[in-house]
């Protein structure tokens, strides 16, 4: 069942927490979309993940899927190049579930912009080369992290410098 073949993969790649949750659990917020648009992390406009769609639009992308699971993995957050590869460690976690899910109907939705090409078309004004793999951003897409985190009572800051990065699986 592919349910349990997510939980045991989420356990050997190593992510902290894992929670089965109902696609009403996952909340949106203008607010989340209106920081994206302001070019926050300097990602606006660079990746078609973070090209300002809509609320709507994310909606509609998140409904193609009947089951969902947020997960968590717990890192140093530094400063510099340690930050990078506090960040590092969660976008190979992320690209090892995506590879042991390439042939499922799993979407990973993730912290960031979608890293699948080393740079984005949209910088050449064109479609995305591979919309069939595109990694969409949980925050891009105006979901509210933070209190999904403590709504479903999951480690979002974790102390003395640590963190977790939350994705969002979708079957």
């Amino acid at each position: 069942m592919l349910k349990d073949r997510l939980i045991e993969s989420f356990k050997e790649i190593g992510y902290d927490e894992f929670k089965e949750i109902e696609l009403g659990e996952i909340l949106f917020s203008k607010d989340v979309f209106a920081q994206c648009a302001r070019n926050i992390c300097g990602n606006f406009s660079k990746y078609h993940t973070c090209k300002g769609s809509t609320i709507k639009e994310s909606k509609e992308i998140i409904s193609k899927y009947n089951h969902a699971f947020l997960i968590n993995k717990i890192v140093e957050l530094k400063r510099g190049k340690e930050m990078m590869e506090s960040l590092k460690c969660v976008a190979d976690a992320n690209e090892a579930l995506r590879k042991a899910f390439k042939d499922e109907e799993v979407m990973i939705m993730g912290a960031g912009p979608c890293t699948i090409c080393k740079t984005c078309a949209i910088t050449e004004e064109k479609p995305c080369r591979h919309p069939d793999k595109i990694q969409y951003s949980m925050e891009g897409s105006g979901i509210d992290v933070v209190r999904m985190s403590i709504n479903e009572k999951m480690t979002y800051n974790a102390g003395r410098g640590k963190i977790g990065y939350f994705s969002l699986i979708l079957f």
